[in-house]
């Protein structure tokens, strides 16, 4: 079992180009990614097949402008990530996300 990383650099000059990146980031939700942050989503892989299968999908919508780099990662190399955090209010949008994360790690 592991982690599929997405992590992308997308570009937002034109309206159609943000429309585009918002369409991608929606699509990451839509399957399924967490959002780490606003440009980096995780998403668990339980097998290779998994694996496969979600980059399937994710070439499927990927843009066609910009740079989407996707990494797999272990459970064990996952557990060993440090996070330095400061405190800072948390948007509504970030306290959604730490409760999907908290539902999906109950789950394994």
């Amino acid at each position: 079992m592991g982690w599929l990383l997405v992590l992308f650099d997308l570009p937002t000059d034109t309206k159609t180009e943000r429309r585009e990146a918002a369409r991608f980031r929606k699509g990451l939700l839509d399957l399924g990614y967490l959002m780490l942050q606003y440009s980096v989503y995780a998403r668990c892989a339980v097998s290779a097949e998994g694996k496969k299968a979600h980059l399937i999908r994710l070439k499927h919508i990927a843009p066609t402008t910009g740079n989407v780099k996707c990494f797999f990662i272990t459970d064990t190399q996952w557990s060993k990530a440090v996070t330095i955090c400061h405190h800072y209010p948390q948007t509504q949008r970030q306290l959604d996300t730490d409760t999907k994360i908290g539902e999906q790690l109950q789950f394994w």
